[in-house]
């Protein structure tokens, strides 16, 4: 839904709808994809010891700090922004490479400041519901 919606819905249309799902949708998988690659590392390091639900609840406090400054603070726009580029880094330079054209260029990502953003803080809840029933 997020690729979805950030790769094609947002420049067909435009508008409130498509920028708030990408908020929810956002703070949903923020917490569980930031838990998962925690759990790779444990696993590769012959120390996992299975889900925990307290890390995941920490990591979506994490995830609605960082979101909530992030929508209102200007200094942390910038660095969220620079910082989810050079994540996402990668996967560009990998589907650029598949694709046969050239790497693509390090640069943040279009993220606007909008406080009224943090209506979507409550879809946390629904990232520590997925996360606690699996």
């Amino acid at each position: 839904m997020l690729l979805l919606n950030d790769h094609w819905a947002k420049r067909v249309y435009p508008g409130f709808a498509t920028g708030k799902l990408s908020d929810f949708a956002g703070l949903i998988f923020t917490p569980l994809l930031l838990d998962a690659w925690i759990e790779l590392g444990l696993r590769q390091a012959g120390r996992y010891r299975g889900p925990s639900p307290r890390r995941l609840r920490a990591l979506a406090v994490l995830t609605g700090l960082v979101f909530a400054l992030a929508k209102t603070w200007p200094p942390a726009n910038i660095a969220v922004a620079w910082a989810m580029g050079l994540v996402r880094l990668p996967l560009d330079a990998g589907l650029a490479l598949a694709l046969g054209r050239g790497l693509p260029a390090h640069g943040p990502v279009a993220l606007v400041r909008d406080p009224s953003d943090l209506l979507a803080l409550p879809s946390l809840g629904l990232a520590l519901w997925v996360g606690r029933r699996r």
